[in-house]
């Protein structure tokens, strides 16, 4: 089973280094590039297109270019958006949340069911997600980063230093079990290891399966500061049940 498993890991860099390549291919010239059957080809697409990896077309399937690690903004949207849900289920009515620059973190806004909230965050890109009347949203300041909309800087610390929040929800860029909890920006790294710090009751991170075992630049926290970690079902097993050993309880969504 495990090299079963291995082997099928292996054809999936196979079909993704050739489709990086060539740009498109259709499902005959892969099958013959990697020499198996149509069905196994098809069976093959299908979890990549899952995991947004590939985008199909009528006839071929090309390379998604806006999924390679150094995209700031990529992601696959559908994965994101089950994991901003599950998130969403673990905030209560009258809670103040910490929310980074993350998008999938930012997306939780959309599914929440709570009557009165209170919104911290350093990302200035909720501005275009969905209002409520009996929520309050406070806006951190700081320096504007672009291309993310997020505020960092002195002015975004000194705002946060002064909040306890109930509930954390932080996106990152890496995770991996020898060095820990990643981002690309270092300035983004302080925001986000404060409001970690200064979470009382339930601390969440939000990563799809492209950021399980990677190691980005700059450590904002332990894997083991959190209590939760959602993830989705493509990422590694082996991965999770160490994460797990470290008191973490994680969520697969499928």
């Amino acid at each position: 089973m495990k090299n079963s498993i291995i082997n099928i890991d292996k054809r999936h860099k196979d079909i993704l280094d050739i489709l990086e390549k060539k740009e498109h291919l259709t499902t005959i010239e892969l099958a013959e590039a990697l020499d198996v059957s149509l069905s196994t080809i098809r069976r093959d697409l299908h979890l990549l297109e899952e995991k947004n990896d590939i985008i199909r077309k009528f006839g071929y399937c090309i390379f998604n270019y806006d999924n390679k690690p150094e995209s700031d903004h990529s992601g696959p949207v559908r994965l994101k958006q089950l994991l901003a849900k599950e998130a969403s289920k673990h905030i209560q009515n009258n809670d103040t949340i910490f929310i980074n620059s993350s998008s999938t973190a930012l997306k939780t806004i959309d599914y929440l069911q709570v009557d009165h909230l209170t919104i911290v965050t350093n990302n200035m890109k909720i501005n275009y997600s969905p209002q409520n009347a009996n929520y309050h949203y406070v806006l951190t300041g700081g320096e504007m980063r672009y291309p993310k909309e997020a505020l960092v800087g002195d002015v975004a610390i000194n705002t946060l230093s002064a909040v306890n929040a109930d509930v954390c929800i932080v996106g990152c860029s890496g995770i991996d079990l020898e060095n820990g909890v990643t981002t690309k920006q270092m300035t983004e790294a302080t925001i986000n290891e404060l409001m970690v710090k200064r979470t009382t009751k339930c601390k969440i991170l939000v990563a799809d399966h492209r950021k399980i075992g990677v190691t980005s630049k700059f450590k904002m926290a332990d894997i083991s500061a959190f209590d939760y970690l959602i993830t989705d079902q493509f990422s590694p097993e082996e991965i999770l049940h160490e994460i797990q050993k470290l008191g973490v309880t994680v969520v697969q969504v499928t």
